[in-house]
This record gives structure tokens, C-alpha cells and sequence, in this order.
């Protein structure tokens, strides 16, 4: 082989080993303690964590294809990745974020998964298309949503919204406002004393466990998923509670079947609080028990 035909595949095979990330990228801008930090990932990962400055910083390596754009606002600052040219040809790009442990975050993502801990006060939003959405804080608001992924939520929160499609969601730790939302996915919660809640599903199963506050109230309805509702044993409130072709089981009344047709209701109230409880079902069974 003659000099000229080895540069050429040696060329050719740096081409080859060339790393697939296009880009490290390193970015840093200093912000308020309760900055307003936006971040949108197309396809990969966005992990965002926190540190005790006032300031925000994005490392991570772009996919090919992919390109960053920093915009810089009054209250805060915008990180958002996106496709240099129109076609599906691309890599994932991995971001990891440190932010002020005060700030807002809103996190979006396509195909990414979001991750985010630490934060201790102001709130968090967070969706994906097909990605899981994970989120460890301590905020005054949390809401999060998910297509295909699953969504999970630990820590304290005075409001919270969840949402998935034919993800699973998992919610511990929300106390005042909350609502939950699945089409095919099951639903956990964990609360402690609410003024609101309201909860959705088609087919997955919702399992509950909370407190309502006196005048608070909770709605809970399904078509084909069961409920499970676990209350402290000095609950108060009034219940009406429904089923098509499921069954009814409260240690709060006793259910009847309904006179004409399939199907058992309960009416019952405890105590003088004020509290309400709507629970419906289609086919789904419902439990209310301590």
C-alpha cells in the first residue's frame, strides 16, 4: 500500500472513531436565589441538582445535530436544545444543571427524562413527551406530566398537579391542593391534610391515602380502575359513594345495592366538618378504610 492510499484510510478511520457528541458544552451565569430557570432537552437526560451560590451552571455534550441557545430575562434564564436542521437524525444530549437551591425551575423534554433534588422553596414544572419525570423537593408548587413516561414526586409541596397517559405516577408528601390525572396508569398518593383533591383515571387503579381538612373536599372517579381510599380513623365528612358493576367496602356506612340495575351506593355522613367525599366508579371496585 503506497503512502497516498494509507493517509486516506487513515483518515478515514479518525473519521470513523470520531466521538459522536458534537459539542461539550460549560455555561455559567450568575442569578438571583429564586431565579427563574428554564431548561428544554429534546432527546436524553436533564439532571438538575443544587449548590449554595447564587449562580446557575449547565455542562453536559450535545448530540450531533443539536445546538444550545441561552436567553437571558429579568427574572431568571432559559437553556433550550434543539435540531440544527428538520430531519430525525440525532444524537441524545445530557444535560446537568446546578442551580440556586430557592430557584423556580421549568424543566421540558421530548424524549428526555427530567430529574431533579434538592430545591427547598419556590416551585417546580416539569413535563415530557416519552420520558420519565422524577422529581425530589421541598416547593411551594409542583406540577408534573408525562405522555408515555412515568412521574414520580417525593418530598413537600402545598399544591401539586400530576398527569401521565399510560405512565404510572407516585406522589408523596402533598398537603393543601392536589390533583391527579391517568388514562391507563395507576396512581399513588401519600398526603397529609388536604382542602382539595381531585383524581381521574380510565383504566389504571387509584390508591390513595390522605387526610381532609373541615370544609375540604375530595372527588375521585373511574371507569374501569379501582379505588382504594385510606383515611385517619377520625375522619368527619359526607360521603356519597358509587358504583356501576363494582363493589363498595367503607368501615365510613354500609353500601346498598342500587334498586334497579347493577351496581352499589353509600351514603353517610361522620361527624360536622363540612367535609365531602365524591367517589365514582363504572367497574371498579372502591375500598374506604384507616
Amino acid at each position: 500500500m503506497n503512502n497516498q492510499m494509507m493517509k486516506i484510510v487513515l483518515g478515514a478511520l479518525v473519521l470513523v472513531c470520531q466521538p459522536l457528541w458534537a459539542e461539550e458544552i460549560e455555561v455559567s451565569r450568575d442569578v438571583a436565589p429564586d431565579a427563574r430557570v428554564e431548561v428544554s432537552n429534546v432527546a436524553g437526560e436533564i439532571d438538575i441538582s443544587v449548590w449554595d451560590r447564587n449562580e446557575v451552571r449547565l455542562t453536559g455534550r450535545l448530540g450531533q445535530n443539536q445546538e444550545l441557545e441561552t436567553l437571558e430575562f429579568s427574572s431568571g434564564i432559559r437553556f433550550e436544545v434543539s435540531h440544527i436542521d428538520n430531519d430525525d437524525n440525532y444524537d441524545e444530549t445530557f444535560l446537568k444543571l446546578v442551580v440556586p437551591s430557592g430557584a423556580s425551575i421549568v424543566a421540558e423534554g421530548i424524549s428526555a427524562d427530567i430529574i431533579v433534588k434538592g430545591l427547598n422553596g419556590g416551585s417546580v414544572s416539569a413535563e415530557s413527551v416519552s420520558g420519565d419525570v422524577e422529581v425530589e423537593a421541598e416547593v411551594e408548587r409542583v406540577e408534573l406530566s408525562s405522555v408515555s413516561g412515568d412521574v414520580e414526586f417525593r418530598g413537600l409541596a402545598g399544591r401539586g398537579s400530576f398527569e401521565t397517559v399510560s405512565g404510572d405516577i407516585v406522589a408523596h408528601g402533598i398537603s393543601g391542593e392536589v390533583s391527579i390525572s391517568t388514562v391507563s396508569g395507576d396512581a399513588s398518593l401519600e398526603a397529609g391534610m388536604l382542602e382539595r383533591g381531585q383524581f381521574e383515571t380510565v383504566s389504571g387503579n387509584l390508591e390513595l391515602s390522605l387526610s381532609l381538612a373541615a370544609a375540604g373536599r375530595v372527588t375521585a372517579e373511574a371507569m374501569s380502575g379501582d379505588v382504594q381510599l385510606t383515611l385517619p380513623a377520625d375522619q368527619e365528612g359526607e360521603f356519597q359513594v358509587q358504583t356501576f358493576s363494582g363493589d363498595i367496602r367503607s368501615v365510613f356506612g354500609e353500601a346498598e345495592d342500587e334498586s334497579f340495575g347493577p351496581g352499589s351506593r353509600l351514603r353517610h355522613v361522620e361527624g360536622s366538618s363540612g367535609a365531602q367525599f365524591r367517589i365514582e366508579s363504572f367497574s371498579g371496585d372502591i375500598r374506604i378504610g384507616h
